[in-house]
């Protein structure tokens, strides 16, 4: 993994730093200086800071402008002092230089770690749960990363909610009895006791009553506040429960600093958002292992004493509600992420299912443990907390209905490109033709693992028919074989259907034209077979119609339908037959889990299913 490169130098030997290859810092008590190759910067260069640090930044060029909103001041023709400011964040520098008129972006990373993974081999899962919860539901597995990340170094701290929540927390909660009550007198108790636009040290006491829901709230805020674009969006839920619907679709409780009518609201995920969010449960575990792949903690496993995890984890230190510690007290992984473990809970979300049973699909749960974590289970023998030693990297918290209070850190994925992938790839032997019909295939959601996926495969596409009963095409993403009303087979020379066998193969994404088109003169593309009862209104050459994905409820998701054509094919035992594609017309049908592929194209219409319960309902349009 590329990380920031730091070397460590003497305050008087700064001439000296002209030479490092990439940069280097020097830290005196009142300054931290950076020393940069013109030669080594790019588009977007990341400097890691902490807060309320004097930071002196020097070029080995002239440099013709600097431009900053942060308080500062230029030193000679090639230096910039900068106060760093109080709120964790990206601050950017701008610079130009006299030779050219491009210019270069400097990236004050404040109080995170710049994460550059490239096809970087990390190991993820847990393959023994220990404690309460003994189930292997989540064996261990090495995946390939590659990607760039911000990660938040410590848990969010008190005074940085309070600050940039501020409008949004009350001074006299409206909550009229019970723990919700407690939990918003002590946020109102702190707004009392600070002041806005007040300084927020490094070292501040890690925030350890916040809700999911609040969670996701600073991390939008903290998005606008840099002028990124939010990764969550709220409206009004009509289940009544927390669970996840979807992928980038969730239900949670509505937990926040003010009473309210709602008792849920739903989460959905803005795939092109370049903001801040809550990572989610194989992230964490990335992040928490800081590419460890021998342990089950930072600090080895249970053999070890508990002075050896206080080294790394704040446990057995609980002393008050709603008081917690300094962050960054102790020692940080391997990533340089501190309060992994211990200190407070940390929320984090599961993408589109979680992992465990025991959670019946809630779309969150805490990790890390918190520091009521005992040191000897026999002091407390009534107390649930858990034992120290049954603290490591599958340890969780369950989080039914986001009503479970923690800390939490954020992530941002820089450019949205994390790639993960099973094997690790030697790119040597690798160039862009034969990576180029590369594609993800769920084989757990094909129904028969030998469809062959090979170039230039002249088979015709298989079909798969559908019965409409009042209005609905009966046409589902993983259809039982046994059903009555669907039959399977091949489109034939002569138009008709041989019965055959399997169903619907589903492909996690569709990533551009090329794989498209590749996919719909495959065995992987299908044709519906749709039967219309007979009447001179049906009696049609065509029929426009639009498919709408529902689930299982009855309840519609929530992304766009699909418009296509349904071509008439001769009749069938008092029906006439529609096909979405016959021997001379027509396109192929491809069906997808990710629903921004869905669509009507020139070569082929995608259809996203999410689950296999789902079922295509269809309005006439024409």
């Amino acid at each position: 993994m590329m990380n920031v490169l730091k070397i460590t130098i003497s305050a008087l030997g700064i001439f000296l730093c002209m030479a490092c290859t990439l940069f280097c810092t020097a830290c005196s008590d009142r300054e931290k200086y950076i020393v940069l190759n013109r030669s080594s910067l790019n588009a977007e260069t990341w400097l890691e800071v902490e807060k309320n640090e004097t930071v002196k930044i020097c070029i080995d060029s002239k440099v013709q402008v600097w431009n900053t909103t942060l308080d500062s001041i230029v030193l000679g023709e090639s230096c910039l002092k900068v106060r760093v400011p109080t709120l964790i964040g990206v601050y950017p520098i701008n610079v130009k230089f006299f030779d050219t008129d491009s210019s270069h972006k400097i990236n004050l990373a404040v109080g995170m770690k710049y994460l550059n993974f490239k096809n970087e081999e990390v190991l993820l899962g847990y393959n023994k749960i220990t404690g309460i919860y003994q189930k292997i539901e989540d064996p261990e597995r090495l995946e390939v990363i590659t990607g760039s990340y911000l990660v938040d170094k410590y848990p969010v701290t008190n005074c940085e909610i309070t600050q940039l929540m501020w409008d949004s927390i009350p001074t006299n909660p409206s909550f009229g009895k019970g723990r919700l009550k407690k939990y918003a007198e002590e946020w109102a108790l702190r707004k009392k006791n600070s002041e806005r636009n007040k300084n927020c040290i490094s070292k501040d006491t890690a925030a350890s009553i916040i809700f999911l829901l609040q969670a996701m709230k600073y991390a939008n805020a903290r998005s606008v506040r840099e002028g990124l674009k939010p990764y969550y969006k709220f409206s009004k839920a009509f289940i009544s429960e927390s669970k996840i619907l979807s992928k980038g679709h969730f239900v949670t409780g509505f937990y926040s600093f003010h009473d309210h009518e709602d008792v849920f609201i739903k989460v959905t995920i803005d795939s092109s958002s370049d903001g801040y969010r809550l990572p989610y449960y194989d992230e964490w575990m990335m992040f928490a292992r800081g590419g460890d792949k021998k342990n089950k903690a930072p600090w080895g496993d249970s053999s070890a004493t508990f002075e050896e995890a206080s080294k790394y984890a704040r446990f057995d230190s609980w002393v008050q509600f709603g008081k917690s510690e300094p962050v960054g007290q102790l020692k940080p992984n391997g990533y340089g992420l501190y309060d992994i473990f211990g200190l407070v809970w940390e929320h984090v979300l599961f993408e589109k299912k979680n992992h465990f049973s025991y959670l019946k699909n809630r779309p969150s749960c805490l990790k890390g443990g918190d520091n009521h974590i005992k040191k000897n289970p026999n002091d407390y023998p009534f107390d649930e907390a858990t034992d120290w030693k049954n603290a490591n990297y599958g340890l969780y918290e369950p989080n039914y209905n986001g009503g479970y209070p923690g800390g939490f850190r954020l992530i941002r994925n820089i450019g949205n490109n994390a790639k993960w992938n099973e094997n690790k790839t030697d790119e040597s032997n690798s160039d862009s033709s034969s990576q180029k019909g590369k594609v993800e295939i769920d084989k757990s959601e094909i129904l028969v693992e030998s469809l062959p996926l090979i170039l230039g495969t002249d088979s015709k596409p298989k079909v798969d028919s559908a019965v409409v009963r009042k209005g609905k095409v009966l046409l589902t993403g993983l259809v039982s074989v046994t059903s009555s009303n669907i039959v399977y087979g091949n489109l034939q020379e002569n138009g008709t259907v041989a019965p055959e066998i399997p169903a619907i193969p589903l492909i996690n994404a569709i990533p551009n034209d090329w794989i498209r088109s590749y996919f719909a003169n495959s065995n992987f593309a299908r044709v519906a077979k749709v039967y219309v009862k007979k009447s001179p209104k049906t009696r049609k050459k065509s029929l426009k119609v639009r498919l709408n994905l529902w689930k299982e409820d009855k309840t519609p998701y929530d992304f766009k339908p699909v418009n296509l054509v349904l071509y008439r094919n001769g009749e069938e035992k008092g029906y006439y037959i529609y096909q979405t594609m016959t021997n001379s017309k027509g396109k192929p049908l491809l069906f997808t889990k990710n629903e921004d592929d869905a669509g009507n194209y020139e070569d082929a219409v995608i259809l996203c299913i999410k689950d296999s319960t789902d079922r295509f309902y269809y309005e006439l349009l024409k």
